[in-house]
């Protein structure tokens, strides 16, 4: 079956679909609170106009001492595999406390 989203009703159900399954900036940020220990500061930032279709993180914790850039990010993303799976982009930084506090200086 073919619609077009220029039907009225069509497009109605299109964003109720859409809205029911959406990312939000909340939904990341307590995710990321109920997994990463030692948590300092989380930067969360949708970068697509409010659609929750892109997103930018910032992720401050000790909980990634000793652990390099691809095992930080490995880790975020299987912290947040569901919502990575539902948005079009996604960019994570993560840093423990004192390489953070030389970035902000």
């Amino acid at each position: 079956m073919k619609f077009h989203l220029s039907d009225p009703y069509m497009l109605v159900q299109y964003k109720e679909i859409n809205r029911s399954s959406m990312v939000t900036k909340d939904q990341i940020e307590t995710r990321i609170k109920d997994n990463v220990s030692d948590l300092y500061q989380t930067i969360v930032t949708d970068i697509s106009g409010g659609c929750g279709q892109s997103f930018d993180i910032v992720i401050v914790s000790n909980s990634f001492q000793g652990k390099n850039k691809l095992q930080r990010s490995r880790w975020m993303n299987t912290v947040l595999k569901e919502e990575i799976e539902q948005i079009h982009a996604f960019s994570c930084k993560c840093y423990t406390e004192t390489e953070w506090s030389k970035i902000v200086a």
